[in-house]
């Protein structure tokens, strides 16, 4: 049986073979910002490389798409209230996506660091939305933090 995992966010397309995991047993289509999305419902992955690829190219796909709203943004204004509230829903959307994300039990700790991730850039767009420079800057910086330790969690369960 050939197994396919579609991703948020992007068309990326897992596959391989594996006879003991049953086909995808539900799809929808859910439209929410940052991105369009279909998902596929396939139970909760086993513990291993898949799963943890699977975990850090939705944490990227999400977080590609969110700096993307706010880059068109910043394209059409400097005003930096509109470009912060406008980073705060999107990234907001995007941790919420991430908070849905079905894991393996194993990859927990890399999923805590992907939401991190995203409650850092909601935070650092509130700060510049009330004109917080240095509150914008040094949430930006934990974000890349926790994207670090989401990595190496990920790392982890790969074995490297």
């Amino acid at each position: 049986m050939r197994k396919c995992f579609v991703l948020v966010a992007i068309v990326l397309t897992a596959c391989g073979s594996d006879s003991t995991r049953a086909a995808a047993t539900r799809i929808s289509n859910q439209v929410s910002p940052p991105t369009a999305a279909v998902a596929a419902t396939v139970g909760q992955l086993a513990c291993g490389a898949e799963a943890a690829i699977i975990l850090a190219q939705t944490q990227s796909d999400l977080a590609l798409a969110a700096i993307a709203k706010v880059e068109a943004i910043q394209k059409t204004t400097q005003d930096q209230t509109k470009i912060g509230k406008e980073g705060q829903t999107v990234f907001t959307t995007a941790r919420d996506a991430m908070k849905r994300q079905p894991i393996a039990d194993c990859l927990t700790p890399a999923k805590n660091f992907a939401v991190q991730f995203f409650e850092e850039r909601v935070a650092a767009y509130t700060a510049l939305a009330s004109g917080d420079r240095a509150g914008y800057d040094k949430h930006l910086a934990d974000s890349e933090t926790a994207r670090q330790d989401m990595i190496g969690a990920v790392n982890k369960v790969l074995g490297q």
